[in-house]
């Protein structure tokens, strides 16, 4: 185990990461890098490739959740997100094996993402009693559907080849953010039955003593209609309430 760190080549256009421990210095880091590169270039296709299987370490969020700096620490994370969206820049990932923790983030945040057969998502920070930090939730929401993502998030806390490649989120010629414009649901009975189904069944397996759950559910429920910066406040907002409350061991590696 290593921290991550982030080589770019400029003449091939590629970011390699090596390394599998992200804290806030990593993030920030790579927020850096790629802020840099939107601002030097411009309408280049970048390739993103190496190490997707990775960890958050918590602990110093943890220590630190009651720093008036937590917000602007919070919404460090969010901005990696938030400005490859934006960029003109093609973000292009190229993911195998397990892909997982932040760096699985930077891979969803891709305008395209090409996947080996061997590929699997996991997303397992709820059984950390946590919940994504780069704002994936509402992106994951958007590109595969509200029902395709509570049952990933919630209960099988993975997305394998197979479903990637049904949801078109991998290996697909449609840029991932041109998906995005214009999608949002609409509250009707099918969508509120949705819920209350998931609701109910969350609450059966896990009689109320995971909030990470509880708070997935309510943030795919409220960001449903909302635009990608009120969603990104919501998903801040559940985190510092999950960091705040300590409802999970800070030395876990998430």
């Amino acid at each position: 185990m290593a921290k991550a760190t982030f080589d770019f080549c400029e003449e091939t256009k590629t970011i390699k990461i090596s390394g599998d421990e992200y804290n806030e210095n990593v993030i920030e880091n790579f927020l850096k890098l790629i802020l840099r590169i939107d601002k030097e270039y411009k309408d280049i296709i970048l390739k993103i490739i190496g190490d997707f299987d990775s960890k958050l370490l918590v602990k110093k969020l943890v220590l630190n959740k009651n720093s008036p700096d937590i917000d602007k620490k919070l919404r460090m994370f969010q901005l990696i997100s938030e400005t490859m969206q934006k960029s003109k820049v093609i973000f292009f990932s190229e993911i195998n094996r397990v892909v997982q923790g932040p760096a699985m983030e930077i891979a969803l945040s891709c305008n395209f993402i090409k996947a080996e057969k061997d590929t699997l998502l996991k997303l397992n920070e709820t059984s950390h009693g946590i919940i994504p930090f780069l704002g994936t939730t509402h992106r994951l929401t958007k590109l595969i559907g509200y029902k395709n993502s509570l049952q990933a998030f919630l209960i099988d806390k993975e997305i394998t080849y197979e479903q990637g490649l049904k949801f078109k989120l991998f290996n697909d010629n449609i840029d991932n953010d041109i998906k995005l414009e214009g999608k949002s649901f609409f509250w009707d009975q099918i969508f509120t039955n949705t819920f209350i189904f998931y609701n109910s069944k969350i609450h059966s397996i896990y009689k109320n003593k995971k909030p990470a759950y509880n708070a997935l559910l309510s943030i795919i429920y409220e960001t449903s209609v909302c635009n990608n910066e009120v969603a990104l406040s919501i998903e801040k907002r559940w985190l510092k309430w999950l960091l705040k409350h300590k409802l999970f061991s800070y030395t876990a590696k998430i």
